[in-house]
């Protein structure tokens, strides 16, 4: 099956399609990243709206990690307002954050340990018919929340999903003019989670030839326009946009696997994006060496980027992340911190949900050693 619940609206200044979208409704609240206030896009926001005779509340600097702690916080803030639309402004974080307050704010009854996957051998309660429309206007490109239908939260240390159409945006606005704000190191490390969704969605077990197509070209853009688009290229920093947005479409229907059930352990150490680029010639190696299909789709994409074979995308993935700064793990975290964790973050990771659409089962201690690997950088 494949599915998209959400109209994407692209192109230079599409942010001015608020006016259109928002034309009916009378109470609109916009969640905003503290970066899109501060590069006017929260007024111009505002503007549509207003003139479109609606009442405008917004709260802008949300937090950067999206939690349970954040939504209780707010929540109130939503409840009073009553608003009937709900728009999410700013990276992967505020939309998320938007679509878990949209969940408590139409299902007020519901309880997030109900809810939220805690892991792959726990089945949550689903989410009933939410009526709230919510619009998603990213600001960073890599995290695909503005199609997709889950939410990542974290709830202490450890990151939960809540996962359901129902909070998958009704709209999605893609103005390339707002990922052109990005400094150069979040354009890298969001860049480099497109292109790990792009390859883990075409290598899972349930790819479909319609989600092939998206994650496809969300690689071969990533791969030929990443570099410039770290360096502020205009174009490229639009194409690695859409680029996201495609690559979320492929994993909203392949979904994703190891590589990213072990960089949602590891969020301790550093950006999401980042820990996917270190872990993904691991994880890649890992498959291919235990899954002739694994092999044969590794070697799929490495022939779309002019390549041969799995081992040849291995090494164009590694090449990339040199090229692009990539540090190693052992960079950014010390041998006695990172070992004493290493075995619950094994344990979290083969728990994780995404484990189960990986082409290969990965055993506790495999997810223990790739770790192990990464860090030492064998």
């Amino acid at each position: 099956m494949f599915w998209l619940k959400t109209k994407i609206i692209e192109g230079e200044g599409s942010l001015r399609r608020l006016s259109k979208e928002a034309r009916g409704y009378e109470r609109v609240l916009i969640l905003s990243s503290r970066s899109m206030k501060r590069h006017g896009f929260l007024k111009e926001a505002e503007d549509y709206v207003r003139g479109v005779g609606a009442e405008v509340f917004s709260i802008a600097g949300l937090p950067a990690e999206p939690s349970v702690e954040v939504i209780e916080e707010f929540l109130p803030k939503v409840k009073d307002f009553e608003p009937d639309l709900l728009i999410a402004l700013g990276g992967g974080s505020v939309i998320d954050t938007t679509k878990a307050l949209k969940v408590f704010y139409d299902a007020p009854e519901l309880n997030f340990e109900e809810i939220a996957f805690i892991d792959r051998f726990s089945k949550p309660k689903p989410v009933p018919k939410l009526r709230t429309k919510l619009i998603a206007i990213p600001s960073t490109s890599g995290a695909g929340s503005e199609v997709s239908g889950a939410s990542v939260l974290k709830k202490g240390d450890v990151k939960y999903n809540i996962v359901t159409p129902e909070i998958a945006p009704d709209v999605a606005i893609l103005d390339p003019r707002l990922p052109r704000t990005m400094p150069a190191e979040v354009a890298r490390n969001s860049g480099l989670d497109v292109l790990v969704h792009g390859i883990e969605a075409y290598t899972t077990k349930v790819a479909n030839p319609f989600s092939d197509a998206m994650a496809i070209k969300a690689i071969k853009t990533v791969y030929k326009w990443l570099p410039l688009s770290v360096k502020g290229d205009d174009e490229a920093r639009a194409r690695v946009h859409y680029a996201a947005t495609m690559a979320g479409i492929a994993f909203l229907n392949a979904r994703l696997g190891l590589c990213h059930a072990m960089s949602h352990k590891a969020a301790w150490i550093g950006p999401h994006g980042l820990l996917n680029a270190i872990f993904l010639p691991y994880v890649m190696e890992f498959n291919m060496e235990r899954s002739d299909y694994a092999r044969k789709r590794y070697a799929e994409i490495a022939r779309e980027l002019g390549f041969s074979t799995a081992k040849d995308l291995v090494e164009v993935v590694r090449e990339l992340n040199g090229m692009l700064g990539v540090p190693e793990l052992g960079e950014l975290v010390d041998d006695e911190t990172f070992v004493s964790r290493v075995e619950e973050m094994a344990e979290k990771a083969y728990r994780d949900g995404l484990v189960a659409f990986n082409p290969v089962e990965p055993k506790q201690e495999e997810i223990r050693e790739l770790y192990l690997r990464a860090y030492r950088g064998e």
